[in-house]
């Protein structure tokens, strides 16, 4: 069990043995003093509500469902009470509890960032690192560092093997321990795929040589990833597994390749690089990046975690236990090294130069991928010439072009309402990716907590959403960033993406900066080098092949700023679509008496579906087809309202609001296009109604029904 401020976390087990994924909101210190008792294995009497996963509603983001479907998960409790626990028993509990012993141990004796290393390269947990830490090591391709892989299986065989024949145990006895005493490891330090791969690969070397039998390695990985399988066949899916498992194939394919090199640090080097080269199509498929300078980093850290950070670690555990003192100076040595070297991860993955990114690749892009490689290794293993590298390096690159220019090829323009909860926040782009932009960015309000319920790391809908989103269209940096007024849910999540280096230029209404915190968004901007443009009525942004019409507002409204809103009118493939941010009832018919004409084939609803916005003079004018509403699903507001709904319907105009449908996508080629929609569940209900839980693909018509 994890407690993160006032959040409980656990995996729960009916007494009928089935997984669920439970989460309890703490109520009171006392009870969280109560709770941090618990302990693996625990039999508790809890009652709840039991959830259907949701799956992914913003493509490209994290798909919950898939999630724990892969750890053979169905159903998410919500536990409501937590009553009569009392310990359990069995050994699998007895080695779960020491795990957790550890852990704590290790909180609550140590500070970060040694903490947080030390959990992870002991015990498999890297709770207690900073994300951004965690996001570094990614995107240059050493995050197998931060995780015990095989190299720490290997290293406490082969170290606990020599204590043993030192004690003076022969070594078949010595053999029969490790047997038993490998899988014992396994559950302390996490059972991650990568360690559970090597401690299988022992196991079968080890019972092998005991009854005098002689495996190949590839047979010995194979039996090891087919028993894996078939005790657990959705670890298939898992990056974890695919990695640890590629490249370990890799390895041993290449054995020829490896002995090559006559020096040291040529085979390191070699080795490094072919570890890169395996992982390329499972990291573009799962992350979408992949670090040109992973090679080097890998030369670089490798030896730094093998030599110090790994030994300090260890050490560092062992003296505390021993003797504090010197625990208490090794963890400091270890702190300052973290500190220099974490630093030195996030300044050089935040350099975008290096870092290949990319759309996910279709099945046919991967199939070259994997034949590029398979030619790169073969040519290598045949002539290690310059002539051979540069002939396989050519194919290979060959393959990234492709790869990079997928979205001028497939050459689809885009409108998506993302599902971002309360708030608005709205994706354009041209054909081709010929003008990226988002306008409005959601956010969140955050209320002043009490300090034992604050959480190490409050959700951040721009990391965890808007940027993953990007990623997943290949886009480094949109072309502009448009904040239709400066309200907290429309421009909560500007900063970071501002700070993240992912905006070229943004685009203000006149009168933003109406608030010093507005105006400090502004400063930030342009501290970052992002161009700032104040727009009014009348203008004309020309934004690539994009072009977005200013209807509002020609002054600033010092009054509301929802009626200082900048409306937006664009054309996008077959439809015209008109963009309100939060404008009200008084701004619309303004708006409307200077633009008497004005038609739209989509409304973008005002102000979330509240009945301040959208009245009914502006519906009989625009005569819309379809109308997009961006609202929390179960919102405290009551959004969208009933009469706004009924305005709707009583002009036939067709409704999708995210709270129900999930992102709204428009995909167009030239005057023709498709919408999509994502629901969180396989049927889209009213919210009122039960939700399933069958999988299904997002839905698709020329322009879908709505309510």
């Amino acid at each position: 069990p994890i407690i993160d401020g006032d959040r409980l976390s656990f995996t729960a087990e009916t007494d009928k043995g089935e997984a669920l994924k439970a989460g309890y909101t703490i109520r009171s210190p006392q009870e969280k003093r109560a709770l941090s008792a618990l302990q693996p294995g625990s039999l508790c009497v809890m009652q709840g509500e039991l959830r259907a996963p949701k799956k992914e509603t913003v493509p490209g983001t994290f798909d919950q469902k898939e999630s724990l479907y892969q750890k053979g998960i169905h159903w998410i409790f919500a536990v409501q009470s937590i009553e009569n626990c009392k310990p359990g028993g069995g050994l699998m509990p007895f080695l779960l509890n020491i795990r957790k012993a550890g852990l704590d141990f290790t909180e609550e004796n140590m500070a970060n960032p040694a903490a947080g290393i030390v959990r992870a390269l002991t015990f498999g947990d890297r709770f207690l690192i900073e994300q951004d830490v965690l996001d570094g090591y990614q995107r240059l391709g050493i995050i197998h560092l931060l995780a015990i892989s095989g190299l720490h299986v290997g290293l406490l065989s082969a170290a606990l093997f020599h204590v043993f024949i030192r004690f003076g145990l022969t070594r078949e006895c010595a053999k029969w321990l490790l047997v038993f005493g490998l899988p014992v490891a396994a559950v302390l330090t996490g059972g991650a795929p990568s360690v559970v791969r090597a401690v299988l690969m022992s196991e079968i070397y080890l019972l092998a040589s005991l009854s005098n039998k002689n495996f190949k390695s590839a047979d010995v990985i194979s039996i090891a990833c087919l028993g894996l399988l078939l005790y657990h066949p959705y670890l298939l899916f898992q990056a974890g597994f695919q990695l640890s498992f590629a490249v370990s194939f890799v390895f041993i394919l290449s054995k020829e390749i490896l002995i090559k090199p006559k020096s040291r640090i040529s085979q390191l080097l070699l080795g490094s690089f072919l570890a890169q080269l395996a992982s390329l199509p499972i990291l573009l498929i799962h992350f979408q990046e992949f670090s040109f300078l992973s090679t080097v980093m890998n030369l670089l850290f490798i030896p730094l975690y093998i030599f110090i950070i790994m030994p300090l670690s260890f050490g560092s555990l062992l003296a505390f236990i021993c003797f504090r003192p010197l625990g208490e100076a090794a963890a400091c040595v270890l702190d300052h090294l973290l500190v220099w070297s974490h630093q030195a991860v996030k300044s050089v993955s935040a350099v975008d130069i290096f870092v290949f990114s990319a759309v996910k690749p279709p099945d046919i892009l991967l199939f070259f991928y994997f034949a590029a490689i398979f030619l790169f290794l073969l040519f290598l293993e045949k002539e290690m010439s310059f002539r051979a590298v540069m002939i396989s390096s050519g194919f290979l690159a060959a393959v990234f072009a492709i790869h990079v220019c997928l979205p001028q090829f497939a050459g689809e323009g885009e409108v998506t309402m993302l599902d971002i909860g309360q708030g608005d926040s709205m994706y354009v782009s041209a054909p081709g990716q010929n003008g990226t932009v988002f306008i409005d960015t959601g956010g969140t309000v955050s209320f002043r907590k009490e300090q034992w319920r604050k959480r190490k790391k409050d959700f951040s809908l721009g990391e965890s959403v808007l940027m993953p989103f990007l990623a997943s269209k290949g886009v480094k940096k949109l072309d502009a960033l448009i904040l239709t007024h400066a309200d907290q849910d429309h421009i909560g999540e500007a900063q970071v993406l501002i700070q993240k280096h992912k905006v070229k230029q943004l685009i203000v209404p006149k009168g933003f900066a109406a608030e010093p915190s507005d105006e400090k968004l502004l400063r930030l901007a342009l501290k970052e080098g992002v161009k700032v443009h104040v727009a009014k009525r009348g203008d004309i942004l020309h934004i690539g092949n994009l072009e977005f019409y200013v209807l509002s507002p020609k002054e600033a409204d010092k009054n509301s700023k929802n009626n200082g809103s900048l409306v937006l009118w664009l054309k996008a493939g077959e439809f015209s679509w008109l963009l309100t941010g939060d404008l009200e009832k008084e701004g619309e018919n303004e708006m409307m008496k200077v633009y008497p004409n004005l038609k739209a084939d989509i409304l973008k609803v005002g102000h979330h579906g509240s009945k301040g916005s959208t009245g009914e003079d502006l519906i009989k004018q625009i005569k819309p087809k379809a109308a997009i509403i961006s609202a929390g699903e179960h919102n405290r507001y009551g959004h969208p309202h009933g009469e706004v709904l009924d305005i709707l319907n009583r002009h036939h105009v067709k409704v999708f609001r995210t709270d129900q449908h999930g992102s709204i996508q428009y995909l167009f080629r030239g005057g023709n296009g498709t919408f999509l929609l994502h629901p969180p569940y396989d049927k889209v209900h009213s919210s009122q109604e039960k939700k399933t839980a069958e999988k299904q693909q997002p839905s698709k018509s020329r322009l879908p029904d709505g309510e």
